[in-house]
């Protein structure tokens, strides 16, 4: 370690999220970004200048330095893991990109890696580390509404920067659109609702082309939700764009953004639960839409007696500043990592488990659609 209170750094990966990232990094106390490393030369070479970093294009060099101590690996998917590997193996902790592994054995393979190198191996699955999520997590374990009986996911996603030769497209190189990218919302819904287990899903291809753009899979939750995820990367940039419907006994749950960034809620509840959804949602609005008296107070909902006061409608949008959000999500989950590195005894959001999870549900969904 290259020293007892910070660890060296070392980026995999130069593309347009490790820049982010190693700019979030490089503000961090108790971190210090050292090297960077990308198979593309000059793009190498401009991270380090930029950040005053050691440059690389092979990553075993990197991974050779004594003041390495972590790496983040921001390469396409099907190099995940090998890179990790080799990493764990020179006795490195490793942030992944998602997902973990092009499928289930490589997941557990690196995991098994990670336990024995004593290092960690967790994705960066960032949307566990956002207020908004913390606010819908509190909610339903709290009871509030009830119990939440279905959601929706759509997510419409810009594929403008995605050229025809992109390794997205190419399910060898990404895994496809279950891999590659719905890992985060199996991630998120599972940290929501418990673990789920797969229903159906499809996919289609686009006209005229081999590119699969539109996927869509139903998962049942372990507290008996039913979750539809949809992902479809046919958008043009300006209409990026993605939601969450939560279907609960008392009321819905809206939750706008891929990085969620506000969320509504329009619900009956007591005036208990009233002031509990204020305090969930600091400085949210919440309105009294109706209220309720005597007889109507008293109402039967799935079999049960449910006692309310008013019908309410919240907002709640913590920061508007979706650039702020992802650097705090992302720093977030690394000072996570960090605690748990320096003590064994610290109970982490993001585990390894989190990762090899959301990949076996991927790669089911992903075998289930080409049977269809």
């Amino acid at each position: 370690m290259s020293n007892e209170d910070t660890l060296g750094m070392g980026l995999i990966g130069c593309g347009a999220f490790g820049l982010f990232c190693l700019d979030t990094y490089s503000k961090m106390d108790g971190l210090r970004p050292v090297a960077v490393a990308d198979v593309r030369k000059n793009v190498a070479e401009d991270f380090a200048r930029e950040f005053n970093l050691a440059s690389y294009t092979d990553p075993n060099e990197l991974l050779a330095r004594d003041d390495v101590d972590l790496v983040h690996i921001a390469t396409p998917p099907s190099t995940h893991h090998k890179i990790a590997l080799a990493a764990l193996k020179a006795g490195k902790h490793v942030l992944c990109e998602k997902p973990l592994a092009m499928n289930a054995v490589e997941a557990r393979e690196m995991l098994n890696e990670a336990k024995q190198a004593d290092r960690i191996s967790p994705v960066n699955f960032v949307l566990r580390y956002n207020e908004v999520t913390h606010a819908v997590k509190r909610i339903i374990d709290a009871g509030i509404l009830g119990n939440v009986l279905s959601a929706r996911l759509t997510n419409c996603a810009g594929d403008s920067g995605l050229h025809p030769e992109h390794w997205f497209w190419n399910k060898k190189l990404s895994g496809g659109i279950f891999i590659e990218h719905a890992v985060h919302f199996f991630d998120l819904y599972h940290h929501w609702l418990g673990e789920g287990k797969l229903i159906c899903a499809h996919a289609e291809t686009r006209p005229g082309t081999t590119q699969e753009d539109r996927v869509g899979c139903v998962v049942r939750h372990e507290n008996g939700a039913i979750v539809n995820h949809y992902h479809g990367f046919d958008q043009i940039t300006h209409m990026d764009r993605t939601n969450h419907h939560l279907v609960c006994e008392m009321g819905d749950i809206w939750i706008d953004g891929w990085l969620p960034l506000q969320l509504t809620i329009d619900a009956a509840v007591d005036d208990e639960g009233a002031e509990r959804l204020s305090d969930y949602c600091a400085t949210s609005d919440i309105r009294v839409v109706e209220e309720y008296e005597h007889e109507h107070r008293q109402v039967m909902g799935r079999g049960e007696m449910r006692y309310v006061t008013k019908r309410i409608r919240l907002h709640y949008c913590p920061e508007e500043d979706k650039q702020y959000v992802y650097s705090k999500s992302v720093r977030d989950l690394m000072i996570d990592q960090m605690n748990f590195i320096h003590d064994h005894s610290h109970v982490r959001t993001v585990t390894e488990t989190n990762g090899y999870n959301a990949v076996v549900l991927a790669e089911t969904a992903a075998k289930l659609a080409e049977q269809r």
